[in-house]
């Protein structure tokens, strides 16, 4: 039995190495097949992550807010606990925001407590003229929406006196003029404990604005699991934007599909050819074995043999592009390196297995039927 073994090998080595240039080009089209299939698997498999976070870059996904419409506002505490809900790696940045309107030099303007490290994570493409409030605790600076700085004619490093509800002061330096193209422009923003003491409410907030990595049917779990965590607290996503987002990724993920299920078929074709080429070539060969008393069995269990060899080689070799090929992808699209997923290598695999031998069927039943008389007579 060993020595069948064997012999078995030795034959499947021989067969393959007298045939190099053929076996090459088998070798090569799953080589290219594998590496197109695991490049996109691989990016696949991060594209959740990655997309979600270049969506984020267009503002918030989720709000949260008191499930009583007459509360006033969200208390500090269920504010932390409604945000703490939300898994680390899928929350980009939350900011609390509570408005009201105070008195300047020019006139009235609309105040905005926020969350400056959280605000700039949930707004990154806001324009800002000077530069970002760097923590959530600075009283002293602000930053100016630009229709508001222009109808005041006020510019970084100016100073600004607020007046708030019940003869609240404050003196704020402008740190930055922000543009968003939408009301944000027309708004005066200040750290969250300023605000409460300016507008006479202390530790309260309207809503908390929240960029998560999220979309679809996801959204919605997230949000009943935030409602549960925090009673007395509405989280809902804003669905414009994060069905926008599953809309997108769909997309993406069906082209990565369409593209891979191309590459297969294309992979298919030419081991296909290359194989249909090497059993009219050894026709003779197989007309001898058969001669010699080789069965139908012999036969099939050779060619898959040689087919099956030819496949983990080429996926191998395709594994170690494919993953050089996500990492071009990835700083190209994404600006980022692709991780190593363990789930890519077997999964690849198991695709250039299966067109290898789908590409194997017609030649294997070509060479069960060669008529050994036939061949011999050198027909």
């Amino acid at each position: 039995m060993a020595s069948g073994r064997r012999m078995f090998a030795v034959l499947l080595w021989r067969s393959l190495s007298v045939r190099a240039g053929r076996v090459g080009v088998a070798l090569a089209a799953l080589a290219v097949g594998a590496a197109v299939v695991s490049a996109l698997l691989s990016l696949y498999l991060d594209i959740k992550v990655k997309m979600g976070e270049e969506l984020r870059a267009y503002g918030a996904n989720f709000v949260i807010a008191a499930a009583d419409p007459a509360a006033d506002g969200l208390d500090a505490a269920a504010l932390a606990r409604a945000v703490a809900a939300v898994p680390p790696e899928r929350l980009v940045g939350a900011s609390p925001a509570l408005y009201g309107v105070v008195r300047l030099d020019q006139g009235n303007a609309v105040l905005a407590g926020v969350d400056f490290p959280g605000l700039r994570r949930v707004s990154p493409y806001w324009q800002v003229t000077g530069a970002w409030i760097g923590v959530a605790f600075d009283e002293r600076n602000a930053m100016v929406g630009r229709r508001l700085a222009d109808a005041m004619k006020v510019r970084p490093g100016d100073t600004l006196a607020v007046l708030g509800a019940g003869g609240a002061k404050a003196q704020v330096t402008v740190k930055g003029v922000v543009e968003s193209g939408d009301a944000e422009d027309d708004q005066l923003f200040v750290s969250l404990p300023l605000a409460q003491r300016l507008l006479g409410r202390p530790g309260r907030a309207d809503f908390a604005m929240l960029s998560v990595t999220v979309d679809g049917a996801a959204a919605d779990a997230l949000a009943a699991a935030i409602d549960a965590a925090a009673p007395g607290v509405s989280a809902k996503p804003i669905r414009r934007v994060s069905e926008s987002d599953g809309v997108i990724l769909d997309k993406i993920d069906g082209l990565m599909a369409v593209v891979a299920a191309f590459i297969l078929v294309m992979t298919t074709l030419c081991v296909n050819a290359t194989l249909t080429a090497m059993v009219a070539e050894r026709a003779p060969e197989i007309g001898l074995a058969k001669a010699l008393g080789a069965d139908h069995r012999a036969i099939v269990a050779q060619f898959l043999g040689e087919t099956a060899l030819i496949s983990v080689a080429g996926t191998l070799l395709g594994l170690v592009l494919g993953f050089g090929l996500a990492q071009l992808l990835g700083q190209a699209v994404f600006g980022a390196w692709v991780g190593f997923r363990p789930l890519v290598p077997p999964v690849t695999l198991a695709a250039a297995m299966a067109t290898a031998l789908a590409a194997a069927i017609l030649p294997v039943r070509r060479a069960v039927k060669v008529a050994p008389a036939r061949v011999l007579r050198g027909e």
